[in-house]
């Protein structure tokens, strides 16, 4: 079973409707275990907020993304994982409320991060597991990227080009009998400066999870239910030692997930985000429904 968390975390005005997920195993691995993990998001916004009230401002007729990212993890020892994440944007796209109409598009990687995973505490008797990670996060590119002669706007970049690192952990307690676990996560990203010092605002990811595993003599094949309740925050970026008010945000959404196995040994989720409270500074595009799938596999190296 992989679970939905943060993996990347875009910025400014499309940074509610960006992808701040890739699917992750709370868990560490096995020594000589390699974990890989591929993820799909796409997602898309038409109505800008200010506060936590809808806005008539509409620059941008709509926006939309389609998101690939991958996590690979190695199990260097029984208690310490070794990980690298990284995502790519098929596109981040804006359509503008200009005549004649005008669209956007940007494209490309976002960035590669390099983390370790330390299993703190397990309790195999009680099923209880606590693991935290720590890492670097290097931009994919540096330079702002253009098309078509055109410089595309920072919230149009594939990458922030920003340095940074990313601290994170998990809690899992597990209920056998009755096929029940239940989760707690969570994830800081700290940013630095771009090349034109602007430094992305740090963002805080929290979210806790109930899985139910189906055991119905109806059912067919290995099913888990598992439901998210997922908090994002966002500081203000800055741009070159001033802050800029219309980014940052505190945004609450409710994330059902639905899990199979298949050949023993594969996973296939499917999940939507569904957005329960948003609250935005200044006035920004807003975050909308969203589909995401994951697929994984852990692979024994040991011959």
């Amino acid at each position: 079973m992989v679970l939905l968390f943060a993996l990347t975390a875009q910025a400014q005005c499309l940074s509610s409707m960006n992808p701040v997920g890739g699917a992750e195993n709370l868990l560490s691995l096995e020594k000589n275990a390699l974990r890989t993990i591929v993820f799909y998001k796409g997602g898309g916004s038409n109505k800008y907020y200010s506060g936590n009230s809808l806005s008539d401002y509409k620059l941008i007729d709509r926006a939309n993304y389609n998101f690939m990212s991958a996590l690979l993890g190695y199990g260097l020892s029984p208690k310490l994982t070794f990980e690298f994440e990284t995502g790519y944007f098929i596109n981040k796209t804006q359509h503008y409320n200009t005549m004649p109409k005008m669209q956007l598009r940007g494209y490309g990687f976002s960035s590669l991060n390099f983390l370790l995973k330390y299993n703190f505490y397990a309790n195999l008797v009680d099923r209880v597991y606590f693991s935290s990670a720590a890492g670097v996060k290097i931009p994919a590119s540096r330079k702002y990227q253009s098309v078509n002669h055109v410089e595309l706007p920072y919230q149009l970049q594939a990458s922030q080009g920003a340095f940074g690192l990313i601290v994170n952990s998990s809690f899992v307690k597990e209920n056998s009998a009755q096929g029940l676990r239940y989760f707690a996560t969570n994830r800081v990203e700290l940013n630095g400066p771009n090349q034109r010092d602007y430094i992305p605002g740090a963002s805080v990811f929290t979210a806790f999870y109930v899985s139910k595993h189906l055991m119905f003599p109806w059912l067919k094949g290995d099913w888990t239910v598992i439901l998210q309740l997922r908090n994002e925050y966002r500081f203000k970026d800055t741009d070159t030692g001033v802050k800029n008010h219309s980014t940052g945000s505190c945004l609450f959404f409710a994330v059902p997930q639905i899990n199979y196995v298949f050949n023993e040994k594969w996973n296939l989720s499917v999940m939507t985000d569904v957005p329960v409270y948003q609250y935005f500074n200044g006035t920004q595009l807003a975050s909308a429904l969203n589909v995401s799938l994951v697929l994984s596999r852990t692979f024994s190296m040991l011959r």
